[in-house]
């Protein structure tokens, strides 16, 4: 019985070591391109690289209108890199709005490797590169899914007109012991995200958009986290939207239209 008991420790101990060590590969999904991709796809975007700390470059696309009113600042999902996250600009574009979008650290063309430290630190510096041609009046964070974590922080940080989360979560932590309940993930979880902390403390309106059906990020995460953001009126639920289909439903948009009026 001892000996069972002991091997079982032993495994146990084993795999909350190896989940310590691996565990950047259960929250960032990058897709990589070449540094020569030409992005054809989107022939309306200027291609741009910003040089946040020595030695890496973040890639970003910067999707343009005609007299804009303003840029939205969209920090996406962790999945994927900017030849398919560049599809999500043209439901912003028609509003009115540029649209600037980078890729994280590891993602696309962009250098080094991904973490919550340095994914602050980049988005923050390419912000105040962008506040310098546009008014901080004129521009708007647009936080997805892990971009959430990344908008939040971000914009208790600046002066920005407008933060939107797109199916976001209360914190990485929380959210991972959902799934994984027998070990203890607060001491295991290098990344946090900490949406519940830094929302009561952004220094912009907000408005949060999230699906009842959500498979990835449950409903309740959003409902909870709208109680404890600034006003009344910042949230929208969208009535059978998943994670991934929130621009499909009417909701969405007509809500978003409002916003970005």
């Amino acid at each position: 019985m001892e000996t069972l008991i002991i091997g079982s420790l032993f495994i146990y101990s084993a795999i909350a070591l190896i989940l310590y060590l691996i565990q950047d590969r259960f929250i960032y999904y990058p897709t990589t391109l070449s540094q020569d991709y030409p992005f054809e796809e989107f022939p309306d975007a200027e291609e741009l690289f910003y040089e946040t700390t020595p030695g890496v470059k973040i890639n970003a696309l910067h999707f343009k209108v005609e007299n804009p009113k303003g840029t939205i600042y969209y920090l996406h999902g962790n999945a994927r890199g900017l030849n398919s996250w560049g599809l999500e600009a043209a439901n912003l574009t028609r509003f009115g709005y540029d649209v600037l979008m980078p890729d994280y650290r590891g993602y696309g063309k962009s250098s080094g490797r991904a973490n919550e430290t340095n994914m602050h630190s980049d988005c923050l510096f390419i912000y105040n590169q962008l506040k310098e041609t546009v008014p901080e009046k004129d521009i708007i964070i647009y936080g997805r899914s892990l971009g959430s974590g990344v908008a939040t922080h971000l914009a208790t940080k600046v002066h920005a007109k407008y933060l939107v989360l797109e199916t976001p979560f209360l914190s990485i932590t929380k959210l991972a012991q959902k799934s994984v309940k027998i070990f203890p993930v607060s001491l295991l979880l290098k990344t946090n995200f900490r949406n519940d902390i830094h929302i009561p403390n952004i220094n912009c309106p907000v408005h949060i958009f999230h699906g009842t059906d959500d498979e990835l990020i449950p409903y309740y995460f959003a409902v909870d986290l709208a109680k404890i953001a600034p006003g009344k009126d910042n949230f929208t639920t969208i009535l059978g939207a998943t994670h991934n289909d929130l621009p499909l439903f009417d909701t969405f948009n007509e809500k978003l239209g409002e916003i970005l009026a």
